[in-house]
């Protein structure tokens, strides 16, 4: 792939592949110092990297769970390290040691997602339950659950303030939560599949949601209005990240595309990447935007680090 150049993305040109995962790897997450990487994958594997050296940290694990892992996030001051998977548990392990401190026990379906509060304090999770659980982050235990979806529900993510949570599902709806009382705030309708990712911007104002149907929606958190819909991908969409400026939103799809929009020039397409051998399943930035990572299909995670 020729030097990847993203307006505020940085200029990142060194280009290095991580080996070690023997199965689809569905996840990866940068500490929030954009030192380390965590990846984990179907061989139920959860592997740590040098973000900039791109050698794995120690010996790889599974953290007790007994099948597929398919979430993975830091705690926001990096210590903690949280994973979700098919045997319906989340657990929360300590970065360094590997020491599992808490398995979170309720979902009665496989957990697709979990997310750590802003504030570390709390951790939100999806599962194929219909639920979005909230749960306290140090004690392990359940706080909510939020009910309302009648689907699998596939990705959660807090807004900047962490007073708000956001989910997708296969009802083809984005439902806003309110993590203080649990009460839905508003029910986005307009995906005219199963919706698969969400994010929200820097500043909590728009939330961008992706779909199988293909499309990128922009919504108005507030008012809960539909802004715009961003069509180009040929295939469903999975993944949705914003630049810490948020003047860019990137979509990734099905279709082996990255595609980079820019947001102060009306949604823009301004940027196409390709050569993916598989479809990208997660990306993952540092804050100083000066690491990228992402995942495909072909067992391995790529990264670009800032020249």
């Amino acid at each position: 792939m020729a030097d990847l150049v993203i307006p505020s993305f940085g200029r990142l040109v060194a280009s290095k592949t991580l080996d070690g995962h023997t199965g689809f790897v569905w996840d990866v997450a940068l500490s929030g110092n954009g030192q380390i990487l965590a990846s984990i994958s179907n061989d139920m594997m959860i592997r740590l990297w040098n973000a900039n050296t791109g050698l794995q940290r120690g010996a790889a694990r599974n953290n007790g769970h007994s099948t597929w892992v398919r979430s993975v996030r830091f705690s926001p001051a990096g210590r903690f390290l949280a994973t979700a998977s098919d045997d319906m548990t989340i657990r929360i392990s300590d970065v360094n040691t590997g020491f599992t401190y808490r398995m979170l026990q309720g979902h009665t379906g496989k957990v697709r997602a979990v997310e750590f509060s802003p504030d570390g304090k709390t951790l939100a999770s999806a599962s194929d339950d219909f639920t979005v659980r909230l749960w306290n982050a140090g004690l392990g235990s359940l706080v909510k659950t939020l009910n309302g979806h009648s689907g699998w529900v596939r990705a959660v993510a807090f807004s900047p303030d962490g007073k708000t949570v956001a989910s997708t599902s296969d009802d083809n709806t984005i439902r806003l939560w309110d993590t203080t009382t649990g009460k839905e705030i508003h029910r986005l309708n307009g995906h005219e599949s199963s919706t698969r990712a969400v994010c929200f911007s820097p500043d909590g104002k728009l939330l961008a949601s992706g779909s199988q149907d293909k499309d990128l929606r922009i919504w108005d958190t507030n008012s809960g209005a539909m802004l715009n819909v961003l069509r180009g991908h040929s295939g469903p969409l999975r993944v949705i990240a914003f630049s810490s400026d948020g003047n860019l939103v990137a979509s990734a799809a099905d279709d082996l595309t990255i595609r980079v929009w820019a947001v102060p020039l009306g949604f823009t397409c301004v940027r196409i990447l390709t050569g993916y051998s598989g479809w990208v399943r997660a990306i993952t930035l540092s804050r100083d935007e000066n690491v990228v990572a992402y995942t495909s299909d072909d067992m391995t995670i790529k990264i670009w680090i800032s020249a």
